[in-house]
């Protein structure tokens, strides 16, 4: 999650457009991408995160994806954890809880 919140979400969200460092940001999305490679292979195998269940863990991961499928950032492939995140949107208490409008933390120039 910090991956992604503190190096990601913030530098765009949390960060006026004018003060954006698109390399930075970039940067941070490839290491990003590392880790997120690697749920989507834990998801080629499964349905959840830590197995056939939904867990503890699926609710640290799916609380940050919201985010980051919501925000305008360039996303590379990973089939299998855009389905895994549809599956999520699927679940009302997700859609509830989590999907929710983040927008008064946006800062414009």
């Amino acid at each position: 999650a910090l991956k992604f919140t503190a190096h990601v979400f913030w530098l765009v969200i949390r960060t006026a457009p004018s003060l954006q460092d698109p390399e930075q940001i970039a940067g941070n999305l490839d290491t990003l991408n590392k880790f997120l490679a690697i749920a989507d292979t834990r998801l080629a195998a499964n349905a959840f995160i830590a197995g056939p269940q939904f867990s503890l863990a699926d609710i640290q991961m799916g609380h940050c994806l919201f985010r980051y499928f919501e925000i305008d950032i360039p996303r590379a492939s990973f089939p299998h954890l855009q389905a895994y995140y549809e599956r999520l949107c699927a679940r009302p208490a997700y859609r509830r809880h989590v999907m929710v409008d983040y927008e008064e933390l946006r800062v414009s120039d």
